[in-house]
């Protein structure tokens, strides 16, 4: 009888706090996370795809997979890693002879991610959650394919730091399942795309931005569970 009473009193006094953290607050709990859309990549020489009204051939698929961890209610972090495919360019105006000089290549990402859930922030949860997220990271990109340009061909393989940011908007069943839209920008070392210009070409030959990062934009549809 004592151990019952024990029991129940373990259970009275727990209840009240299950039931104040609700359905949609994930304090404490970790979930993984699946995603996939286009990107596209805007980096050195990019004018080709615009000048020429190719634009369409710089989106590309790709695609990561996440574990995470909430902290509280609105902090979390997620470890991502992926794989995307991109369109590059060299420069066409160094030559007059062709319009576009295009190529193609694949990489392979992972960042850290620090996440911030405005539910949790203003203490109203419910199912549908806004989230922030920025991160640190790095790629190797690789198998390029040749532009065949005169003499401007991209470098294979790299290793580039990275860094991002962007914005999740995620709706969330009472069982722990999700689904969530994810807009997010990378910036990546200027090796990126195989191709950094140098000084001389920067004073040359016109079109380099001369920005030190590669951009890689990124619209996702993605599933995510907590436990």
């Amino acid at each position: 009888m004592r151990k019952i009473a024990v029991i129940l009193a373990t259970l009275l006094v727990g209840a009240p706090s299950l039931f104040a953290q609700g359905p949609f607050d994930y304090s404490g709990r970790w979930n993984i996370a699946v995603q996939g859309g286009l990107s596209a990549t805007v980096s050195d020489n990019v004018f080709g795809y615009t000048d020429t009204g190719t634009f369409k051939d710089l989106l590309k698929f790709q695609g990561q997979a996440a574990i995470g961890y909430d902290f509280t209610g609105s902090f979390g972090v997620r470890i991502a890693g992926g794989y995307s495919n991109h369109a590059g360019s060299s420069n066409i105006y160094q030559t007059g002879s062709k319009p576009i000089w295009p190529f193609t290549y694949k990489s392979i990402f992972g960042f850290a991610d620090v996440i911030m859930n405005l539910n949790g922030v203003t203490g109203h949860f419910s199912p549908v959650a806004p989230k922030f997220y920025a991160g640190i990271g790095g790629a190797k990109t690789f198998g390029f394919t040749d532009p065949h340009h005169p003499w401007q061909n991209p470098h294979d393989p790299n290793f580039v730091f990275g860094m991002r940011g962007g914005f999740i908007a995620e709706v969330d069943l009472p069982a722990g399942l999700g689904f969530f839209a994810d807009l997010g920008v990378e910036a990546y070392g200027d090796w990126h795309n195989g191709i950094r210009p140098s000084t001389r070409d920067q004073g040359d030959y016109g079109g380099y931005a001369g920005f030190p990062f590669d951009l890689v934009a990124k619209v996702s549809l993605g599933m995510i569970y907590h436990f």
